[in-house]
C-alpha cells in the first residue's frame, strides 16, 4: 500500500521528536541526571527559589503526580527544603547541596540548550516556532474532539 502524503508527515514529525529525545537522553545521562530532576531542578531556576509544585507543573507541562514524586525525591536526597507558605502551599527552596548540584549538572545541560540556539539566526527560530506552534495547536485540537467522542 503506497503511503500517503500524512503519513510521511507523520513520519518525519514522530522521527525528529524521537531523535530530539534521543539526544536529551544522551546530555542527562552524561552528567547522570535523571529527566524528572532535570525538568523540575530547571523549572526551579526559570521560577526562582520560593516557587510552588504547581507551578512548577504549569510551566513543564508534568502532571502534579510526577512534580510531587520527583519533589519527594530531591528532598530525601537534600537538595531541596519544603518551606510552608499560605496554607495549603509549600515553597520549594534549594539547600546548599542542591545549589552545588545545580551548579553542576542542571547548569551546564542548560548552557548546552542554549549554545545549540545560539548558532540559529533569529528568522530560523521564529519561524521554527511559529510551525511548530501550529501543530501543537492542531494537534491540540484534535486529541480534544477525538477524546470528546471517545467519552
Amino acid at each position: 500500500m503506497p503511503t500517503t502524503l500524512v503519513e510521511n508527515k507523520l513520519r518525519h514529525i514522530n522521527g525528529m521528536l524521537s531523535e530530539i529525545s534521543s539526544i536529551y537522553e544522551k546530555l542527562l545521562s552524561s552528567k547522570n541526571v535523571p529527566e524528572g530532576v532535570f525538568i523540575v531542578m530547571s523549572s526551579i531556576l526559570d521560577l526562582g527559589e520560593g516557587c510552588l509544585q504547581k507551578e512548577i507543573s504549569e510551566i513543564s507541562y508534568l502532571n502534579k503526580k510526577t512534580v510531587n514524586s520527583t519533589i519527594k525525591k530531591l528532598q530525601k536526597e537534600d537538595f531541596i527544603k519544603l518551606q510552608a507558605g499560605k496554607y495549603p502551599n509549600m515553597h520549594i527552596y534549594l539547600t546548599d547541596k542542591g545549589k552545588e548540584y545545580m551548579r553542576e549538572n542542571i547548569i551546564p545541560i542548560i548552557e548546552v540548550e542554549s549554545k545549540a540556539l545560539e548558532l540559529m539566526p533569529a528568522n530560523e527560530f521564529a519561524t521554527l516556532v511559529k510551525s511548530y506552534k501550529k501543530y501543537i495547536d492542531n494537534f491540540r485540537e484534535h486529541v480534544e474532539m477525538f477524546a470528546e467522542r471517545n467519552k
